[in-house]
């Protein structure tokens, strides 16, 4: 993946994410009844290994 294509996707998650919160409201999966829903689980749990691996990545980064 090539720096470009890495900041496009970080564009596109970032206006997919956007997308939820403005529609929380009208999203039955959203929020405590979200937590039974396999695919809104699945985005939780990849959204906190990239926080994890980006906190990871700063920490080497800034120990140099």
């Amino acid at each position: 993946m090539t720096i470009d294509q890495f900041v496009h996707r970080s564009r596109l998650i970032a206006e997919h994410l956007e997308t939820i919160l403005l529609q929380r409201d009208k999203l039955e999966w959203v929020g405590a009844r979200g937590l039974s829903n396999p695919q809104f689980r699945q985005v939780c749990a990849a959204q906190e290994r990239l926080l994890n691996a980006m906190e990871d990545m700063l920490d080497v980064s800034s120990a140099r």
